[in-house]
């Protein structure tokens, strides 16, 4: 039993990165170790929904002056879209933004994008709302011309030369 434990505790040591092996480095502070892996068990609020098995995706292009939020719904409503995520890139020239006030409570702080900015990332889903309507909710960033980069949960993204939105439907789950 003795022999069960101390091996019990040496992988436990192991696996928290406080062993040295033979060979092996320590991790410098401020520093996170090679193949370092989160704890399994971490996340007991999770949910799994089956989508289905099958899929379809689309390519939606969009020109200078669209707005890309009103043309998701607008997409999901003529296609009859009920479940799906996205990814999109190109470029904006006005748009809003916001980032969560969680502490204050006040809901989203609004952000605004007013120049040029390429889109590194957009992604988000579509789903439907109680009353059957298409809802986008989407998060992304944009790299300023400086090479700053700006974002968080998308309101309005208005697009200055083009973008492209890769929009996947998710087939629901066999009943």
């Amino acid at each position: 039993m003795s022999r069960r434990l101390s091996i019990a505790c040496l992988l436990s040591l192991l696996l928290a990165g406080e062993v040295i092996l033979i060979g092996q480095q320590t991790t410098p502070d401020g520093y996170m170790p090679r193949g370092f892996r989160p704890p399994k068990g971490m996340a007991p609020g999770m949910k799994v929904t089956d989508l289905g098995k099958g899929a379809r995706t689309y390519r939606v292009n969009l020109t200078k002056g669209d707005e890309m939020m009103s043309g998701l719904i607008d997409f999901a409503e003529k296609y009859k879209i009920k479940s799906a995520h996205f990814t999109a890139l190109g470029a904006l020239d006005k748009g809003v933004y916001g980032w969560t006030d969680v502490e204050r409570g006040l809901g989203q702080k609004r952000l605004e994008l007013n120049q040029e900015a390429e889109i590194v990332s957009f992604m988000g889903g579509i789903s439907v709302d109680a009353q059957g309507r298409p809802t986008v909710h989407a998060h992304g960033s944009v790299a300023m011309s400086d090479g700053s980069v700006k974002g968080g949960h998308w309101f309005e993204a208005h697009v200055s030369i083009i973008a492209e939105v890769f929009v996947t439907e998710e087939e629901g789950p066999a009943q």
